[in-house]
C-alpha cells in the first residue's frame, strides 16, 4: 500500500477501534455485576440448643436452619450451611464479602456491618436465675454485688450487660458457645443467664429434665434476630432472600416451623412484618 493510499484508510481504522474501546468498559462491568450478583454465599451459624445442631453426618439442622434450608430451596441455593463458634463465625462475617450469618441480633452498633434480611425472631429478654436462688425483685445492685452472671462471647447481650455494670472476669462469664452457659448455671457457677422471657411449655419441660427450674429476674433489651449478610453481597441477592423469607412466612412455613416451641405472639408479629415487607418489595 502506498502512502497516499494508507493515509485514507487511517482515519477509518482509527474511528472503528475507538469505537470498540468505547463499548469496553460497559461490557466488563455489565460481566463484573453478574459474577457478584451470582457468587456463592458461603452460610455460617452457632451451634445453639434448639436452633442449630449437628447430626452424626455433620449436617446441621434445627428449627432457624430448617427455615434457611426452605429459602435456599426456593432460591435454588446450594451453599452447605457451616457451624462454627459464635465469635469466628462473627468475625468471618464482618471481614469477608460473601457471608451469610444467623441467628444474628440486629443492633444499632451491627446496622452499618451488614445488610440484613428478617426479622425471623422477636423476643423480649431476661435474665434468668434458679426459682428460689435470687430473691423476688432484686435490684440491679443486687445482681452486681452478690451474683454471676454468664453470657456468649461477642453477643450484642454482653454489651448491654457491660453497659449495666457487670465487669468481665469478676461477675462476668464470658462462653464460646450459648449451650455451655446452661452448664455452668447448672455446676453453680454462675448464677444467671439471659434468655428470651416468652418461655412456651414445651420450652420448660425441657429445661426441667435438664435440672434448670428458671424464673425471671431483672429485663434486658428486646432483641430482633436476622440474617446478617456480609456489605458486598449485591443487593439483588439480599432482596431475593427477603421476598422468599416472606413468601415462606406467608404460606404458613415459618408457624408450622416455630410453633409450640416460641410463643404465638412472637409469630403474629413475624407474619405482619412479612405482609409489610413483602408490599414495599419487587418480587419476581
Amino acid at each position: 500500500m502506498n502512502n497516499k493510499n494508507y493515509y485514507r484508510v487511517l482515519p477509518g481504522l482509527l474511528i472503528t477501534a475507538l469505537a470498540l474501546l468505547a463499548f469496553m468498559p460497559v461490557t466488563v462491568l455489565a460481566v463484573d455485576t453478574e459474577s457478584s450478583a451470582a457468587a456463592a454465599l458461603r452460610i455460617i451459624t452457632e451451634p445453639s440448643g434448639r436452633g442449630r445442631l449437628k447430626d452424626q453426618h455433620g449436617q446441621v439442622y434445627g428449627m432457624s436452619t430448617e427455615l434457611i434450608k426452605a429459602v435456599q430451596q426456593q432460591l435454588g441455593d446450594t451453599a452447605k450451611i457451616e457451624i462454627l463458634p459464635w465469635a469466628r463465625a462473627y468475625a468471618i462475617a464482618v471481614s469477608s464479602d460473601n457471608v451469610a450469618l444467623y441467628d444474628t441480633i440486629r443492633t444499632a452498633g451491627r446496622e452499618d456491618k451488614f445488610k440484613w434480611v428478617g426479622p425471623i425472631k422477636i423476643y423480649s429478654v431476661d435474665l434468668h436465675a434458679r426459682k428460689g436462688a435470687i430473691k423476688d425483685n432484686a435490684s440491679l445492685a443486687d445482681l452486681l454485688q452478690n451474683h454471676v452472671v454468664c453470657e456468649t462471647r461477642n453477643t450484642s447481650i454482653v454489651n448491654e450487660l457491660l453497659s449495666l455494670g457487670f465487669e468481665i472476669d469478676k461477675n462476668l462469664i464470658l462462653s464460646r458457645q450459648s449451650g455451655d452457659c446452661y452448664n455452668m448455671l447448672k455446676l453453680g457457677r454462675a448464677d444467671l443467664i439471659a434468655m428470651h422471657s416468652d418461655v412456651t411449655p414445651k420450652r420448660q419441660a425441657e429445661l426441667l429434665d435438664a435440672g434448670l427450674d428458671l424464673q425471671p429476674v431483672y429485663p434486658l433489651q428486646p432483641i430482633e434476630i436476622y440474617l446478617a449478610f456480609s456489605l458486598a453481597v449485591n443487593d439483588t441477592v439480599i432482596n431475593n432472600w427477603q421476598c422468599a423469607l416472606n413468601k415462606l412466612v406467608l404460606q404458613g412455613e415459618f408457624r408450622r416451623l416455630y410453633q409450640g416451641e416460641y410463643a404465638d405472639a412472637m409469630i403474629n408479629e413475624i407474619e405482619a412484618r412479612a405482609a409489610q415487607s413483602q408490599q414495599q418489595l419487587v418480587c419476581h
